[in-house]
């Protein structure tokens, strides 16, 4: 599973923290109101005006008084007959709160006004705002069953009136707005590391440099600055060095060839095989650098190759020339995403080092948990712990367990790993039981490639 970028984490994590407080408020908040009872969870202004009408309707005109005077005090005053409150007819009607009054009431056909007024901008736009709300006054009038009217004039904390809300569950709500617009500054702010470090990784494995543009903040556009000059340098120095190399083993090559056809002219005897053999090493370390120069400036051209069948081929044209080789093949095909003749040359490189290394060959190919696994076991001297990680380093030859009668550049295992690598696989070594080595090559079976994207 993909994990996540700095820059999603830096939102999740802010985003987090505010969903979880907003979470947390609104449960305390609709805990407290439901532990007041039924009328808990119905709007505040609506219920009390409906209450208070009824309670009114069934008292006599003594009581009205001793009911007025309970009700009346700061951000609520009612009365009875006379005057409308000052604001009705004008401001904003709110046809919501009168349904919520009428059913409070259980009479849908009560005459029922209520209006928004003295709010900032309420008579300009026309239409109600939380802010409106919380710096305005709410009036009304309700017929009573005598026919005289209910006068309600409420100001003071509006929200929590009408809709049973805190203003500060919307300062919440903004909150939430201002954390999200965060979100994107900090994704816009932390882009241009997230594309640094996508350019860095495909230069790793391309040696091609795509320059970035230098945005975001100074010290981002230093960084990219720096990272676009050093990615030129190297591949500069790495092409520099692949030119030089591939000039000499070029030239190289020519005075081989030369030099051949000359010892040809020797009389035969001992002295003539001997620099026929030493021109056919030094022929063999030409076309190993040459290989190497190559394939440090180009990528590895993939296909589906049935890497069974190319292995298969290896080992049968090495036991043709009666070498020390056996085959335990996969049983069945075993598809991967590379180039047939890459696969070719790991597999033959290492059968060739077994064989001249540790006296013979195991090869073996399977195929488990999405992946091709491609091993080759000897009973040589083994390779040291301390060594391992070292043997796949251009012209890194072992001195003590292994034998330099054999010659070589010390590329060979250094080409493998680059074109193993190349084509997303990896490459070990380990010591075989009873003595020996096993070097092993997992390369993504092609289903598993292609589902992550590997282009053919």
């Amino acid at each position: 599973m993909k994990r996540v970028g700095l820059v999603w984490r830096l939102a999740l994590i802010l985003l987090g923290v505010f969903i979880v407080i907003q979470l947390f408020s609104a449960v305390l908040y609709m805990a407290d109101r439901a532990s007041t009872g039924a009328s808990g969870m119905r709007l505040p202004l609506p219920d009390q005006i409906a209450s208070m009408a009824l309670l009114i309707d069934a008292s006599d005109p003594p009581s009205r008084d001793l009911i007025l005077g309970a009700v009346n005090g700061v951000g609520l005053r009612v009365w009875i007959g006379g005057a409308p409150p000052e604001g009705v007819g004008t401001g904003v009607r709110l046809p919501t709160i009168e349904a919520a009054v009428r059913a409070y009431l259980g009479d849908p056909d009560r005459a029922v006004e209520v209006w928004l007024t003295d709010g900032p901008g309420v008579y300009r736009r026309g239409i109600p705002y939380i802010r409106d709300v919380a710096g305005g006054r709410v009036v009304s009038v309700v017929a009573l069953a005598d026919g005289q009217r209910l006068n309600v004039d409420a100001t003071g904390e509006l929200t929590v009136r009408l809709l049973g809300l805190p203003l500060g569950f919307f300062a919440a709500i903004v909150g939430f707005v201002i954390a999200g617009l965060a979100v994107l500054l900090i994704v816009r702010e932390t882009l241009p590391l997230a594309r640094l470090s996508r350019s860095v990784e495909r230069f790793s494995s391309e040696l091609a440099p795509a320059p970035l543009p230098e945005k975001g903040a100074p010290e981002v556009r230093s960084l990219i600055a720096a990272v676009n000059r050093m990615q030129k340098r190297i591949a500069d120095l790495v092409r520099n060095r692949t030119l030089v190399m591939g000039a000499i083993s070029h030239d190289l090559r020519t005075y081989l060839t030369r030099f051949r056809l000359r010892i040809e002219l020797f009389p035969d005897g001992r002295l003539k095989e001997a620099a026929i053999r030493d021109l056919e090493d030094m022929q063999a370390i030409v076309e190993e650098a040459l290989a190497f120069a190559r394939l440090t400036n180009e990528t590895v051209e993939t296909t589906r190759v049935d890497l069974a069948t190319v292995v298969a081929d290896e080992v049968e044209v090495r036991v043709n020339f009666d070498k020390p080789v056996t085959l335990e093949g996969a049983g069945g095909p075993a598809i991967v995403l590379g180039s047939a003749t890459a696969l070719a040359r790991v597999a033959g490189n290492l059968i060739d080092n077994a064989v001249a290394y540790g006296g013979g060959a195991e090869v073996s190919v399977r195929q488990e948990d999405g992946a091709v696994e491609i091993a080759v076991a000897d009973r040589g001297p083994g390779i040291p712990a301390a060594e391992r990680s070292r043997i796949f380093e251009p012209f890194y030859r072992l001195e003590s367990s292994r034998n330099r009668e054999h010659g070589g550049t010390g590329l060979g295992l250094t080409i493998v790993a680059q074109l193993v690598e190349a084509m997303n696989g990896t490459i070990t070594v380990e010591d075989r039981s009873g003595g020996g080595s096993v070097f092993k090559v997992r390369l993504p079976a092609a289903e598993q490639a292609e589902g992550k994207g590997q282009t053919s």
